[in-house]
């Protein structure tokens, strides 16, 4: 736990109904699973590692890929989520009850492929070194564990800095592009950096994320994203609009906020984050 409390503690008091979705709201998080199965390509016999999985919501929308998954997940609360969630899975699906710096972690692998999405977000560092030094660390042991490939999404701590409305969510820490490329240099890793979620890195490395271009793939995966959300019922334009925005994409994120009423409980402050993105409303 950080000196500034617990990440879901303090998410249960934030103000702005986007915070209280969390940073894992659904569509955001569906996304990141897509660009991390773009970039992994997950194969039959696959032992793949889910560092922070909290209720293993990875595991559900990997059910297309038969891949062994382990979720490794430390805090009580998401721990019984994630069991509840693998007990409806019918693919080869465990959890491992700790932190991801565990022995227990190393003792259940070897493992192909790593992904670690919101492992890094239980609360801010009191000091700039600290941070610094806890989101090395936290990077270096993901890959570590990655046989083949690993996946990252770390929050952009230049654009936390910078961005008065992420600056007020709670209990976030990132890191900054040249603490990453440090990181890679020492270690000699191949390592692609890219942002294609607004405010956030992704980190793709190993030979199987070999020559992955994440930009490239964003908009194919927000349609597949899209897609899987129309088919569960997902049919507010607010929610296509909200996607759209995170993943920077301008032109279709007006085209479909052009259909959201004036009247919609988010029309406000959709119309506040696309205004960051000077578009014209």
């Amino acid at each position: 736990m950080s000196p500034q409390g617990d990440y879901y503690q303090e998410l249960s008091s934030a103000a702005e109904p986007a915070q209280r979705a969390g940073w894992r709201h659904r569509l955001e998080q569906w996304l990141r699973f897509e660009l991390a199965t773009a970039a992994l390509r997950p194969h039959p016999g696959d032992h793949l590692v889910d560092l922070g999985c909290g209720p293993a919501a990875l595991a559900a929308y990997l059910q297309p890929h038969p891949v062994r998954y382990l979720g490794v997940e430390r805090h009580p609360a998401l721990v019984e989520l994630a069991r509840q969630t693998l007990a409806t899975l019918t693919s080869d699906a465990s959890l491992l009850d700790a932190d991801l710096f565990s022995s227990r972690v190393d003792d259940a692998g070897p493992f192909t492929l790593a992904i670690a999405i919101g492992a890094l977000v239980d609360g801010r560092a009191a000091t700039p070194a600290e941070r610094a030094r806890r989101a090395s660390r936290h990077v270096q042991r993901v890959l570590a564990l990655a046989g083949q490939g690993a996946v990252l999404f770390v929050l952009d701590q230049a654009a936390l800095d910078a961005d008065p409305i992420r600056s007020l969510e709670p209990a976030l820490l990132g890191m900054y592009e040249h603490e990453l490329r440090a990181i890679a240099t020492e270690k000699s890793w191949q390592m692609a950096l890219s942002q294609p979620i607004a405010g956030e890195w992704m980190i793709a490395a190993g030979e199987r994320a070999e020559n992955f271009d994440a930009l490239a793939a964003r908009a194919a995966c927000v349609e597949r994203v899209l897609e899987r959300w129309q088919q569960a019922g997902g049919h507010d334009r607010a929610d296509h609009t909200w996607l759209w925005w995170v993943a920077g994409e301008q032109k279709r994120a007006l085209d479909t906020f052009a259909r959201v009423p004036q009247n919609h409980p988010r029309h406000a402050l959709l119309k506040a984050r696309l205004e960051l993105m000077d578009g014209e409303l």
